[in-house]
């Protein structure tokens, strides 16, 4: 059974517009409480409000993606895309010194994402922050506020999937599932 709803009542609480997809190019931004229910459905969610519904993209254009209509950062996620899971967790843990970790989120494929609360924090503490993730071999992408992430516990709507929770000892999981490994609500302010 799927916590997504759980979770995201967590980690993004009250009827905030919120952004998702089932593809990179296939999404739309929603009232919580309209999309509640169907969140799980998502393999993709942006790890912060939107503004309203719809902005303006870099090219002019109304989305219902957009950084312009991004809201303030709650989270800085983390993720990295070469070595184990094991080697990954460590270096999630390491990071966890510095700033409160609150959801470790598998992908459904090779790779975990680290999200981190980073809410009411000064930018350039949170750059600091994320370059020296970036350092350890973090994704730099994952530095937009508007940039996609894996919804927790959703499944992977492309098809890839991977066997690598298998290889650690974690059974039980369908494949694709973008299992929570680690969720610490009590880090979320």
């Amino acid at each position: 059974m799927s916590r997504t709803e759980e979770i995201i009542d967590v980690v993004l609480p009250g009827d905030l517009w919120l952004c998702v997809g089932k593809a990179n190019d296939d999404f739309y931004t929603g009232k919580h409480e309209t999309l509640r229910g169907h969140l799980r459905k998502y393999s993709l969610i942006v790890p912060g409000p939107m503004l309203t519904q719809r902005g303006l993209t870099k090219r002019g254009y109304l989305s219902y993606h957009s950084e312009a209509n991004t809201g303030p950062r709650r989270f800085i996620i983390v993720e990295f895309d070469q070595g184990s899971l094991n080697q990954q967790a460590a270096i999630l843990w390491h990071l966890a010194r510095y700033a409160p970790l609150a959801l470790v989120v598998f992908s459904g494929s090779k790779s975990l994402h680290g999200w981190f609360f980073c809410a009411g924090q000064p930018e350039d503490r949170v750059q600091r922050f994320f370059d020296y993730a970036h350092s350890l071999g973090a994704d730099s992408r994952l530095w937009s506020r508007s940039q996609f992430v894996r919804m927790p516990d959703g499944m992977r709507s492309d098809g890839k999937a991977g066997d690598a929770l298998r290889a650690v000892g974690i059974e039980n999981v369908p494949i694709g599932r973008q299992a929570v490994l680690y969720f610490n609500p009590e880090v979320i302010q």
